[in-house]
């Protein structure tokens, strides 16, 4: 059964749509807060309000008592009939409160006050037993409203503060919360976009520099799994569109070489003929001597012609690429034998490398590179000049750099960086491919080398490659 996965663009919707709401919920619930917080403060005010006029009755209490005056028993009616509105009022705003139970005996207290003061006023004035009975009385209940009406400030501001505490402590929760998805937001577009890109973006570089490099799929599970995988499928195509350029290329000079191989082989054939002739002439001398000489003459032009077809054939033929440690100067010397013929007579080739120089690298494609160089330089050249092929190892012993030089008319700076291009080329139609240097480029990149052109105009051009010492053998 196929395991199902989510997509790229889901789950990016998905983290969207969990911080959205989120966000929603946090506004909701510290609305909630911020609600429940404005109706407190309402009735902190309100209770502030009745507290003030609870102490005016009570001071006006105080001024009947002490003066007895109209004025005095009109101002505390006045306030009294306030506070009890204002507790009526508020009892029926707030039912449901915390508060309520305070607030009904509050009220309880207020009736009761009300009642007292009222036996107070109508009781004898004038130091009766009842009299004073009545103002103990009403002091004593209005005590107790003060003490109610404190206590139900008291607890109104504790629990406004301590809504104010749970809506900080949410609002920082929320925060957070908000900050962590900030968070991991970035890290997971990172993570499943930025990184996977700079992966393909990196490779495609190295593509445009020759290098076809398959790059490490990351297990992602959405569209960007999918996008790596199909870029490595593009590479393993361009490879293989790569090598057929190459073949088509090493096809176009097999077609070049094969008039300078005809004539190669001519010679010993030429050779080996002549030597039958003598050889059958003087059968009947009977001299040994002779005729051995005849028939090493006969092996020694034989294997020369062999040597050849074989050059030709191991050119020609389509193998994997593969680094193993090989004689530099045997493969140029090779790459020459095969080219000579090709080459004007007026136009020397030197082979200036240490017998002993021996360098990873794939043996047939190298051969192809000398070849292509050798051609190039030769038709620059024209009727006279010399191409001299030369190897130096670096001062940190960690590269060579191989020189190909000629002494043609040198390469105008303006055109230098498009020789390497692809059917680029300088020759008049049908002349040339203008894939020969395109190879090149790519073989020395595909043995992790670098290739670069140092020339002048009228003072020749000089191809040189630096190839790595130490590249581990391997096949690509």
């Amino acid at each position: 059964m196929k395991q199902f996965h989510f997509g790229f663009t889901f789950k990016i919707l998905f983290f969207l749509l969990c911080y959205i709401s989120g966000i929603i919920l946090m506004w909701d619930v510290s609305r909630e807060d911020l609600h429940t917080a404005e109706e407190k403060f309402n009735f902190l005010e309100a209770a502030y309000r009745l507290d003030n006029i609870i102490l005016e009755v009570r001071r006006y209490e105080k001024n009947f008592l002490l003066y007895n005056t109209p004025k005095a028993f009109e101002e505390h009616k006045k306030y009294l009939t306030q506070a009890e509105n204002s507790i009526a009022t508020l009892r029926r705003q707030l039912e449901k409160l915390k508060a309520a139970p305070m607030l009904k005996e509050l009220e309880d207290s207020m009736h009761q006050y009300h009642y007292a003061f009222e036996q107070l006023v109508k009781s004898d004035q004038g130091g009766s037993e009842e009299y004073k009975a009545n103002v103990v009385k009403t002091r004593d209940i209005g005590q107790l409203l003060t003490a109610q009406s404190s206590n139900l400030l008291e607890f109104e501001r504790f629990q406004l503060q301590s809504i104010l505490r749970e809506l900080e402590t949410r609002m920082s929760f929320w925060s957070i919360v908000a900050i962590i998805l900030g968070i991991l937001m970035p890290v997971i577009t990172f993570l499943k976009i930025i990184r996977p890109l700079s992966i393909i973006k990196k490779a495609t570089d190295d593509i445009a520099q020759g290098r076809f490099k398959h790059i490490t799929v990351l297990q992602t599970r959405d569209e960007m799994q999918q996008v790596m995988e199909a870029f490595n499928t593009m590479v393993f195509e361009l490879e293989k569109q790569q090598d057929q350029l190459v073949q088509s290329q090493k096809l176009s000079s097999i077609g070049t070489l094969t008039a300078g191989v005809a004539h190669q082989l001519n010679n010993p054939l030429n050779n080996i003929s002549t030597s039958c002739q003598i050889a059958m002439e003087d059968l009947g001398s009977a001299d040994m001597d002779f005729i051995k000489k005849m028939l090493g003459n006969i092996e020694q032009e034989t294997l020369r012609a062999r040597d050849v077809v074989k050059g030709l054939l191991e050119f020609s033929r389509v193998q994997e690429f593969k680094l193993r440690t090989a004689n530099l100067a045997e493969v140029a010397s090779r790459a020459v034998r095969l080219v000579q013929s090709q080459v004007p007579a007026n136009i020397s080739i030197r082979v200036n490398i240490s017998p002993d120089l021996e360098i990873p690298m794939d043996v047939q494609r190298m051969q192809e590179v000398f070849l292509n160089l050798i051609i190039n330089s030769s038709q620059a050249i024209g009727d006279k000049g010399e191409i001299s092929i030369s190897a130096v190892i670096s001062e940190n012993d960690d590269t060579v750099v191989i020189e190909v030089r000629d002494t043609g008319p040198g390469i105008p700076k303006n055109i230098q960086g498009q020789l390497f291009d692809p059917f680029y080329t300088t020759k008049d139609e049908g002349k040339g491919t203008g894939l020969g240097l395109s190879v090149v480029y790519g073989i020395i990149k595909k043995h992790q080398g670098e290739i670069r052109i140092i020339s002048e105009p009228g003072e020749g051009a000089s191809f040189q490659i630096s190839l790595p010492l130490k590249v581990k053998e391997r096949e690509a």
